[in-house]
């Protein structure tokens, strides 16, 4: 990571490529439209139980919380009312808050960006004649299923009131076979400030290219896994399955001193802080796929720590679950949260806001996401996109120095 010195530099530098410029760019940001919750009708033809969504366990955005979190201040609304949709598959509420998450394709790049819309705590959330043994959807396959084959990543803050860091989950994930007494940490909020690191999202997972990870006869994987779907092809509610993941006993120990942890995680998890930072809890944040497998104790084939970590951990330093289905955790399962399948050319509105995970004074863990927000907001173009003439360079060198 850059530091904090580089990021401000640059975001002051962008701030004057805004000042100079923006005036000949906006004409452009009108070729991809910004995210509208969908409506009533396709989620009954996808699979959901209307009456479920609409409940306050739900949080549907139109219908609870338009001030509040992820807003930052009382006066910023996560959502408005927009009579311009004309999609006929969505409603007259645009979704504002837009989450910032990595991608699960090993990159690192901070470049994915979701539209919260509803949480679902529990299995009554899809319609019971759309779940596998009924008739499931137009094609005849139900949309839990689908939608299990895609994973949003949030990652719980471990650390309790106490000060002491949790090497367990409280609820159907936590480890039976720790010491009585264990403490574990509560997984029943994914808001922003309950998370200790950004998001990552399987939006890359596309059964045409092979990065869904399909192994049917579990040739590579030694688990048979059948997943022929695309996110952006399938999952048409944009709907994640949510995949925990936490630093275990033998990354933190065990706050009564039975388990200390061992010299091997300790030694993966410097260096992995050295690599990405930590996380508001104190431990490394991990913004890959490989980063976590590696850690959990797979071979991914790769060296993701580098050179120096050649094999994965034995025994693994983290661990990752999912809540139980039928709601016994109290916490979200799935989320309607669908990514914005192109962020550029207008579809992040110049009233939509980032929410990222952020340390104190409200310094972002990962400045990247508010540089590609801000590029894509008033450019619509990534960062690595714009481009500068030798006299705009000259300009905004001028400017971001304050000269």
């Amino acid at each position: 990571m850059k530091s904090l010195r580089t990021h401000i530099s640059l975001f002051l530098t962008l701030a004057a490529v805004v000042f100079l410029t923006a005036p000949r760019l906006t004409a452009q940001l009108n070729d991809n439209v910004p995210p509208f919750d969908f409506n009533d009708a396709f989620y009954r033809a996808n699979g959901i139980n209307v009456t479920q969504l609409d409940q306050p366990a739900a949080g549907r955005f139109g219908l609870f919380r338009q001030f509040g979190p992820p807003a930052r201040s009382s006066s910023q609304a996560n959502w408005v009312v927009d009579n311009s949709n004309n999609d006929p598959t969505r409603k007259n509420i645009r979704i504002l808050a837009t989450t910032g998450g990595y991608p699960d394709d090993g990159s690192g790049t901070a470049t994915e960006f979701i539209s919260v819309i509803a949480f679902a705590l529990r299995q009554s959330f899809f319609n019971p004649a759309n779940q596998t043994g009924g008739a499931g959807n137009a094609r005849g396959i139900a949309m839990e299923d689908i939608v299990g084959n895609f994973e949003g990543y949030p990652a719980p803050k471990q650390r309790l009131p106490s000060g002491v860091i949790a090497p367990t989950p409280c609820g159907s994930m936590g480890d039976s076979t720790l010491p009585a007494g264990t403490p574990c940490f509560p997984v029943t909020s994914v808001a922003t400030p309950a998370l200790r690191q950004d998001w990552r999202f399987a939006t890359n997972r596309n059964a045409i290219d092979g990065s869904d990870g399909n192994d049917p006869l579990g040739i590579v994987s030694g688990t048979p896994k059948d997943s022929p779907f695309g996110y952006f092809c399938d999952d048409l509610l944009g709907m994640w399955v949510l995949t925990y993941f936490w630093y275990n006993q033998n990354s933190v120990g065990d706050p009564a001193g039975h388990i200390h942890p061992t010299a091997q995680c300790t030694a993966m998890l410097i260096q992995l802080a050295l690599m990405h930072g930590i996380g508001l809890d104190g431990t490394p944040n991990i913004i890959t796929a490989n980063e976590l497998n590696f850690l959990e104790g797979n071979d991914v084939g790769a060296q993701p720590l580098g050179p120096g970590f050649p094999n994965p951990p034995n025994p693994g330093c983290m661990n990752e679950g999912q809540l139980d289905t039928g709601g016994a955790d109290n916490g979200s399962v799935w989320l309607v949260c669908p990514a914005i399948p192109d962020p550029r050319a207008g579809a992040i509105t110049s009233d939509a806001f980032l929410d990222t995970v952020r340390g104190p004074f409200g310094i972002p863990l990962d400045f990247r996401f508010n540089l590609n927000f801000a590029c894509l907001q008033l450019f619509g173009k990534f960062c690595n996109e714009l481009t500068l003439n030798p006299t705009q360079t000259t300009q905004t060198t001028s400017a971001a120095a304050g000269n």
